[in-house]
């Protein structure tokens, strides 16, 4: 409960470190590298709870003070790490991903990344590879963490008996929170607080405890740090996580701390220990800016790292150390916070400019502004257009309501949405559409084939007068390998024959071209090289004539009308990028989920009356 320099807890900082940079540079080499956040908890919860109680044992402690220090310790490398990152956002991002940085960057100052992340957990999230700012929710954590702890600290000591039992509980607590979540919902429990606080709780308790001396010290601590680097080896990321797999990391950080280790004191690893934390907030930004910049080969990834040791380096000494023990001190918090201030100025002018669509030509700008579509525009998103998760009987009463329905995948959901917009009413139209569940699995008890077999028995029903089938076929495992010989064998075979005797009409529309990198990003490359639009671009390479040959088959067998969009958009010059009223008007607004225009052009081809 003292504030005793331990160099081997550097070194311990320094374990965890190269786990997370290691695992974000070379994640094949070092798959569950992502534990090293983990030990950064159990030692931030060790080293606070220290701090505070020796505060509180000597009566000297003040909450005041206690913030002030965080702010001189954390503040200063953030927020220069911030502004970089604004900086090159400026001059190498387009609007979207650049609004998205100012935001993310907001959060980061205000310490709520990783609730900001958690709110945008879902079908049409950005990759994580495309947020500069995503390794701040960790930050988040211990900083949701320093607001509380201290308070609950002040609270346990004024009935000594239970402080001790207070902080296990505490972890208890946490612990089964936990594993519930990262059960029942992955993403809160890796992002939330409350199911990180044990780990933070299981630091804090070791700060409280004393532990006898033993001469097998070594030797424990030792199977700390292998537990650690086993878990960085052999975890995954497909494992459940956090969950009871992060008492891997936490007992081997907990064993280090507990017997102290003469291996992590040397002066090499320390010193990577000490410039540890301008090391992390550096390394993920330069590395996620490379990525988008092309430079993925192992060299450029090795030359970042080096670049972040060195940023790291010339943070701690010329930011860092001034302000917390130098020439700055007296004025350390102000200076701080004026740092912060401007990071929250600045990233606000972004956020709330959309990207500062000014940094580009007009010309361009509509296209550019097609990447920020709202992807649930007209498509009843949660009523109609479920998660695939979510139960047949969400689906809300209007959604049976029309003469034509809609049936398929999140692809089937962005048709619905111009077809209302052609007929000008949403009442005509019945819809049911899902993420990620094309409109022909059937058996098992899985989520898409419950749901299609009850939209089945519902079609029955209903008896509407026709039935579209729409869905990113291509994308499909199951559709991979169709073609004109294998057609009649598929399970969306005997789905038509079984909708054409309950129809009038049934429409099975083709697989539509897709791209990559998203139609938006294509078309401002294509622009930037060219200096004009283009009509036409190459998609996605996909087995797209062969498909859309055993679609027709499975049509023409079954006296279904087959529709291609392929066919009426692609030539041997590519596929159209846009509608007929302007080559800013695009088909798509990522990699094929269409826009309402888009939507439209498809709906007139099937000639709906």
């Amino acid at each position: 409960m003292t504030e005793k320099y331990r160099a081997d807890i550097d070194g311990l900082r320094a374990v965890a470190v190269i786990l997370v940079v290691v695992y974000h540079a070379f994640p094949r080499a070092m798959s569950g590298g992502f534990i090293g956040v983990d030990v950064f908890f159990v030692i931030s919860g060790y080293l606070i709870t220290g701090i505070v109680l020796s505060g509180i044992n000597s009566s000297s402690f003040s909450i005041r003070e206690f913030y002030a220090r965080r702010a001189r310790r954390i503040l200063p490398a953030l927020a220069t790490v911030l502004l970089a990152a604004l900086a090159i956002g400026w001059v190498a991002m387009l609007p979207l991903p650049f609004h998205n940085l100012g935001l993310h960057a907001i959060a980061g100052a205000l310490f709520f990344p990783n609730l900001l992340l958690l709110n945008e957990v879902g079908y049409f999230d950005a990759a994580a590879e495309t947020k500069p700012l995503l390794h701040l929710w960790s930050l988040g954590v211990e900083e949701q963490f320093y607001l509380v702890w201290p308070l609950l600290l002040l609270g346990l000591k004024k009935i000594p008996k239970w402080s001790t039992v207070g902080l296990i509980f505490v972890a208890i607590v946490s612990f089964l929170y936990c594993c519930y979540a990262t059960r029942y919902h992955a993403a809160t429990a890796f992002y939330s607080p409350i199911s990180r606080l044990w780990e933070l709780a299981i630091g804090g308790f070791l700060a409280t405890a004393k532990f006898p001396a033993t001469k097998r010290s070594d030797f424990m601590s030792l199977a700390g740090i292998v537990l650690i680097v086993a878990g960085g080896f052999f975890l995954k990321r497909s494992n459940a996580f956090p969950g009871p797999a992060a008492l891997i990391p936490v007992t081997g950080a907990a064993l280090v701390i507990i017997f102290g280790s003469r291996i992590l004191r040397q002066k090499w690893i320390v010193s990577i220990g000490l410039i540890s934390y301008p090391l992390y907030l550096w390394h993920w930004p330069l590395l996620t800016f490379a990525a988008l910049a092309g430079f993925v080969s192992v060299p450029a990834k090795l030359a970042v790292i080096v670049s972040s040791l060195v940023l790291a380096a010339l943070t701690t000494a010329f930011i860092e150390r001034p302000i917390r023990f130098g020439w700055l001190r007296p004025s350390s918090v102000a200076v701080s916070l004026s740092l912060m201030a401007s990071v929250l100025v600045l990233s606000t002018a972004v956020w709330g400019d959309d990207g500062v669509f000014a940094r580009f030509p007009e010309q361009i700008r509509p296209v550019l502004a097609v990447m920020e579509y709202n992807p649930a525009l007209g498509g009843r998103v949660l009523k109609c257009w479920l998660e695939l998760t979510t139960s047949f009987e969400s689906y809300r009463p209007e959604c049976s309501e029309g003469s034509t329905l809609v049936w398929g995948d999140s692809h089937a959901g962005r048709l619905y949405a111009g077809l209302a917009a052609l007929k000008q009413s949403t009442s005509e139209i019945a819809q049911f559409t899902r993420d990620s569940c094309p409109p022909s699995a059937l058996e098992g008890g899985a989520a898409c084939a419950v749901s299609n077999r009850a939209i089945l028995a519902k079609i029955a029903e209903l008896k509407p007068k026709r039935v579209i089938l729409f869905a990113v076929w291509t994308s499909y495992p199951e559709y991979k390998g169709l073609n004109a010989e294998n057609a009649m064998s598929s399970s969306l075979a005997e789905i038509l024959r079984q909708l054409k005797t309950e129809v009038g009409e049934v429409i099975l529309v083709g697989a539509p071209p897709l791209w990559t990198p998203d139609l938006p990003i294509q078309v401002y490359d294509f622009w930037r090289s060219n200096g004009q639009l283009p009509d036409r671009l190459p998609p996605r390479t996909e087995n797209y004539q062969s498909i859309n040959m055993g679609l027709a088959r499975m049509a023409a067998e079954t006296g279904v009308r087959f529709v291609s969009p392929f066919a009426v958009l692609c030539n041997e010059a590519g596929c159209l990028t846009h509608t007929a009223s302007s080559r800013t008007e695009l088909l798509t607004w990522d990699y094929g989920h269409l826009t309402i225009e888009g939507a439209e052009f498809i709906g007139r081809l099937m000639r709906i009356e």
